[in-house]
C-alpha cells in the first residue's frame, strides 16, 4: 500500500493511479494540466552512448539513454501564477 501524496500546489491529494503511472509526480491532475503551458512536470533527457575506447578517434556509437528530471523552472512559474489567483 503505498502512502498517500498532496499536491505542491493546493495541498489536495493527488490520485493514487496517477502515482502508480507517475512515481515522481507531486502535481495533482488539474495542476499537471496548468503546468503544460510552462514546458511540463518533467523534462526528458537523452545522451548518445559511445563505445569507443577512450582516447579513440574513431567515434562508435550505440544507443540512447533517457532519464526524466523535475522541471524546477515550470513548478516555479505556476507556483508564482497560483500565488497571484
Amino acid at each position: 500500500m503505498t502512502k498517500e501524496r498532496f499536491c505542491e500546489i493546493c495541498k489536495q491529494p493527488i490520485d493514487p493511479e496517477r502515482v502508480e503511472v507517475l512515481p515522481d509526480t507531486h502535481l495533482c491532475t488539474r495542476h499537471a494540466h496548468e503546468i503544460q503551458k510552462f514546458g511540463g512536470e518533467f523534462r526528458l533527457i537523452s545522451h548518445q552512448e559511445r563505445t569507443n575506447k577512450p582516447g579513440s578517434l574513431k567515434k562508435n556509437f550505440g544507443g540512447v539513454s533517457t532519464h526524466t528530471v523535475r522541471n524546477e523552472e515550470a513548478m516555479r512559474k505556476l507556483r508564482e501564477e497560483q500565488g497571484k489567483s
